[in-house]
């Protein structure tokens, strides 16, 4: 009598309907931890973009702006509104404004350049609209404080997260999005 080495078609379909539970319970957070790490990697890059422009401005001793733009890649800065409609999830440049105006002209130098951030569909500005983040020389910014909410519908409250930048340049994350900027 010989005996025969293998596995039955009923011990197979049990492995692979017990993978497959396992997959289906682990699949959402997975979903949960992916949404989590992208958020915090946009975050992140906006906030340091945010300390390079006001560190910048303070390393060179006169204006620095960050603006978002429709189409950074080709430098196009924005000018008032007309440069930037999208939002910042459509991308920023940083610029040295060497004449202080706020708009960026021939001759002067782009610092950084971030393109659009297709993981991100949205980031909401809940006060007035902020085109741009102009620092002077002792790091500040002219004007009030300002709320940036990144996330959207995609992203559970939870998730998303709101930045408070002050009116001495400094940008910090308030919390989740339920938290507003005192």
């Amino acid at each position: 009598m010989s005996k025969s080495r293998g596995f039955t078609l009923i011990e197979v379909l049990v492995v692979i309907a017990i993978i497959g539970i396992l997959v289906g319970l682990a699949a959402p957070s997975f979903t949960s931890m992916i949404q989590s790490s992208t958020m915090t990697s946009t975050v992140n890059t906006f906030l340091a973009d945010m300390r390079y422009a006001r560190s910048e401005a303070i390393r060179r001793g006169g204006a620095v702006v960050m603006c978002r733009s429709n189409l950074p890649e080709t430098t196009q800065a924005c000018n008032g509104t007309s440069g930037a409609t999208n939002g910042w999830q459509t991308g920023w440049i940083i610029f040295h404004d060497l004449n202080s105006n706020g708009t960026k002209d021939a001759g002067e130098p782009i610092l950084r350049v971030q393109g659009p951030i297709a993981a991100m569909d949205s980031v909401i500005e809940p006060t007035s609209p902020n085109y741009k983040f102009s620092f002077n020389a002792t790091g500040r910014l002219p004007g009030a404080t300002a709320t940036i909410n990144f996330g959207s519908s995609q992203f559970p409250n939870t998730t998303q997260r709101v930045i408070c930048v002050s009116v001495g340049g400094r940008a910090r994350i308030s919390g989740d999005g339920y938290s507003s900027c005192p």
